[in-house]
């Protein structure tokens, strides 16, 4: 067998043996946060990513874009926490409102970190119970509001979902309205009809 021969065998053996390394690996920090946030799907990536995105804070603590990556981040990591463990998926909302927060302090031009900031409370006040949730609700709507103040389309007419959810749920002597909600719900989809989340908020 040839030395050239036998190096490639060599070669081909130890790649198969350690694995080939993840893109993520040898990307700058930057690309890793990048490429992790494209496969935040996955629970472990999206944790991963918070990692990542935490580490570039440090760097950049005024970054608008890190600062909404973590708040929507939190808010997708929470999600499957749900229910499996609540006290963490809580921790994750508030962590998530934090960083929405600070995201439109940075940019308030800009809907995102209000519109994550609220999506983050919105969540965290439900699963915290139906009192929390009545006392959080008006902190909600003002973000909603301001979100569609700048960008009624944002994340797919989003504010539109949001205000169809709040007159369903809320009961009619305190304005719920089944009106409002469809009216809410039917502009999102025709906004958006692609976008599953729009159908599934008027259906409910």
């Amino acid at each position: 067998m040839s030395k050239k021969l036998s190096v490639a065998i060599f070669s081909l053996v130890l790649i198969t043996a350690i694995g080939i390394p993840a893109a993520s690996a040898g990307a700058d920090p930057g690309e890793k946060a990048e490429i992790l946030w494209s496969e935040r799907e996955d629970l472990g990536k999206a944790s991963e990513g918070i990692t990542a995105y935490e580490e570039l804070l440090k760097e950049h603590p005024e970054d608008y874009k890190v600062l909404l990556r973590l708040s929507r981040l939190h808010y997708w990591v929470g999600q499957i926490l749900e229910a499996t463990d609540k006290e963490d998926a809580l921790e994750h909302y508030k962590k998530g409102v934090d960083y929405g927060k600070k995201a439109s302090g940075i940019d308030p031009e800009k809907p995102g970190g209000f519109f994550f900031e609220a999506a983050n409370r919105a969540r965290r006040n439900n699963l915290k119970g139906t009192f929390s949730n009545l006392l959080g609700i008006s902190k909600v709507k003002k973000l909603n509001k301001k979100t569609a103040s700048i960008d009624p389309g944002y994340f797919y007419s989003g504010t539109d979902r949001f205000f169809c959810a709040f007159y369903t749920k809320l009961p009619g002597l305190l304005g719920g309205s089944t009106t409002k909600a469809i009216d809410f719900g039917k502009r999102a989809v025709d906004a958006h009809p692609n976008y599953a989340g729009n159908r599934f908020f008027l259906a409910e």
